[in-house]
């Protein structure tokens, strides 16, 4: 069987910086300051013209994913010892797949994990332009404007480049409001679709996609390689760059399940008169009260927030929030993400506040929306279960599979090997890492969940907690400046001093005997002001989350530079209880536990990887840099967020 392979070289441009040259020279041209986008909505506290593209490469997969254990061993990697004794499922038992608590307890069972049975043969890198050549315009062009895609129109292309994977789409299905489709699959690669005794599929609907977004070269935030299922239908899912696509074969009871929230929603829209209507918007903001209903039959109108993916007037989950906004007064705002310091592409608008509670740092909202039927149907445990662990309710594993169950509550041996195999992930169905402006409800939910989220700092093992509230930095008040620079300033919207001034020779003549010794930009600015800077949009720590590569700020000093990770030294404490005090090594060596599997050796490291064993070492050379703030390192010139807060105070 011959198949397409695509090589894709990443390409990453260098930013400089331009001198102002000598105190004394006053022929520098005066910088122009950035005009401020003004938002659409007085809810946006960054509104941009959004002008999304799909471009680059998606990656596929077939078939489905299973921890590398005695029970599927085709999911070993080649590269495993031939002395490891591979582990049996247990999550309470025996710990297949769980996470590293201290180096002596290390979780290599993951690194000997591959991604689908046969990389070369299931595995694929699927060119934009190819899809785009394919088909100009998606099969749900009531949906995407030309050069957008869905999940569904990647299927469909996928099988017309593979001789052992065929799609036929069928007829638009009313009850459920998507296209209907077959797909054959040459499990045993004889030529024909029909030795299901084999593993073969012949006209099958019971395969379905699941996603991971592209997470950028700080692998870790994609998670385990199990990609998050969906109840979405997949002719709605929009295809963003670099995004994990798998197709795989689901159970009768997942498409079940799945074609039943489908009508659910449909049903509902019938009901409303052909209208979207929101029953219920909840939030937990934390507070020990738990999630409270904050609004009820919200009618949803569009607001063409995306024009630049979405056809005009398609519904999506911003215009729900964007709808109880304007006609129930819930505090919803946004900010626009563009590609953020992991270089993943984000592109969207990110909730930034609900009810005047603001996201700060890594303490944000995320969101669960769908039938509440269906709410706890996924679950999650320590490490991956076997069947008598869930079929007791073991633990964790307590009152889960409902839907499996017989009239009499009971869960069969198969039944709970099922459950375990289609819905044991931390993401999927209800509660899946899409953004609300990308996500479309054309048909309606029947609700929408916000919980407030503060824990993300010990997850990401963070030792840079820097928020606006901590006090480790002043924060000066521009407003009490005593001789602010005005535009005839030579240096006039440049934010480093630094560029034309000596820093350690200012003021030499005694008119200000009380500058700290390490006198920084944003102090000048308790004195100067703000130099022409703009005000701030609402946010009060990780500004280099955002403002990195498209958005990397010029004449910022270090804030503005791009450093190697292991020339970055390390300050604070890990969630493992690591002190880094700068004489360990390097931040690469010391951040994040992992297994060096070339070795054998234990170390930290900054990136781990979903895809096998992928270690910081064996990384390309510019997936190695990190903006002089970050989650490990905080900028002596321009320390995030207290210097942006300072020149740019939110009003």
């Amino acid at each position: 069987m011959m198949m397409k392979k695509v090589l894709t070289i990443a390409v990453i441009a260098a930013l400089g910086l331009t001198g102002c040259g000598s105190d004394s020279d006053d022929t520098s041209s005066t910088p122009i300051a950035p005009t401020p986008v003004e938002p659409a909505y007085e809810n946006f506290e960054i509104a941009v013209e959004p002008n999304a593209t799909f471009e680059g490469i998606v990656k596929v997969y077939l078939g489905r994913w299973y921890p590398c254990t005695t029970e599927h061993p085709e999911m070993c990697s080649d590269d495993m010892p031939a002395d490891y004794a591979i582990p049996t499922t247990g999550a309470l038992t025996g710990g297949t797949y769980g996470t590293a608590q201290s180096t002596d307890d290390v979780d290599v069972n993951k690194l000997y994990n591959v991604m689908t049975s046969d990389d070369s043969q299931y595995y694929m890198e699927i060119k934009a332009d190819d899809i785009k050549a394919f088909s100009a315009t998606s099969v749900r062009d009531d949906i995407f404007v030309a050069g957008h895609y869905s999940i569904l129109d990647v299927m469909l292309y996928v099988s017309s480049i593979r001789d052992d994977f065929e799609v036929t789409l069928g007829e638009f299905n009313t009850e459920r409001n998507t296209y209907d489709f077959t797909t054959s699959f040459d499990a045993n690669g004889d030529g024909d679709f029909e030795d299901t005794t084999e593993g073969d599929y012949y006209k099958s609907d019971n395969w379905y996609g699941a996603f991971l977004l592209g997470g950028g070269d700080f692998q870790k935030a994609m998670g385990i390689p199990l990609h998050e299922a969906m109840y979405d239908r997949l002719d709605e899912f929009l295809v963003q760059p670099s995004m994990n696509i798998r197709f795989q074969p689901v159970s009768d009871a997942m498409k079940v399940r799945r074609q039943q929230m489908q009508t659910a929603e449909v049903d509902r829209f019938k009901a409303n008169g052909g209208k979207v209507i929101l029953p219920e918007l909840l939030v937990n903001f934390g507070d020990g009260l738990g999630a409270q209903l904050i609004a009820t039959n919200i009618e949803v109108k569009p607001y063409n927030l995306r024009p630049d993916i979405y056809q005009k007037d398609v519904i999506t989950m911003a215009d729900a929030l964007m709808s109880a906004y304007e006609s129930h007064g819930i505090g919803f705002k946004f900010s626009f993400w563009p590609t953020v310091s992991t270089n993943a592409t984000v592109g969207s608008y990110a909730v930034s506040e609900i009810e005047g509670q603001h996201a700060s740092g890594l303490y944000g909202w995320v969101l669960t929306s769908g039938e509440s039927q269906a709410a706890a149907d996924f679950y999650w445990g320590p490490e991956w279960p076997n069947y008598v662990e869930v079929m007791n309710g073991m633990g964790p594993f307590a009152g889960k599979c409902e839907m499996l169950r017989d009239t009499d509550g009971n869960l069969s041996a198969e039944n709970a090997q099922e459950c375990i195999d289609h819905w044991y992930a931390i993401f999927g169905g209800n509660n899946t890492h899409v953004m609300t402006d990308v996500s479309v409800m054309s048909n309606g939910k029947e609700y929408i969940s916000f919980n407030w989220k503060d824990n993300m700092y010990e997850l990401w093992e963070v030792t840079q907690k820097n928020t606006a509230e901590d006090g480790q930095y002043p924060i000066y008040d521009i407003n009490e400046a005593i001789a602010p620079l005005a535009e005839t300033h030579f240096g006039y919207g440049i934010a480093d001093c630094g560029l034309c001034h000596s820093m350690d020779n200012i003021h030499l003549n005694g008119d200000s005997p009380v500058l700290p010794d390490n006198t920084e930009p944003y102090f000048c600015a308790s004195c100067h002001g703000s130099n022409g800077a703009p005000v701030g949009h609402g946010e009060t720590s990780r500004c280099f989350w955002c403002h990195s590569n498209d958005k990397l700020m010029a004449n910022h000093g270090e804030a503005s530079k791009l450093f190697k990770f292991e020339e970055v030294e390390c300050y604070g404490e890990t969630n493992l209880g690591t002190v880094l005090n700068g004489e360990m090594g390097s931040c690469a060596d010391q951040v994040k536990l992992s297994l060096d599997i070339n070795e054998g050796e234990t170390h930290n490291q900054i990136h781990t990887s979903t895809d096998n064993g992928t270690t910081y070492g064996e990384l390309d050379a510019s997936k190695k840099l990190t903006t002089g703030n970050s989650d490990w390192r905080t900028s002596e010139s321009f320390p995030d967020p207290y210097s942006c807060m300072t020149c740019h105070p939110n009003q």
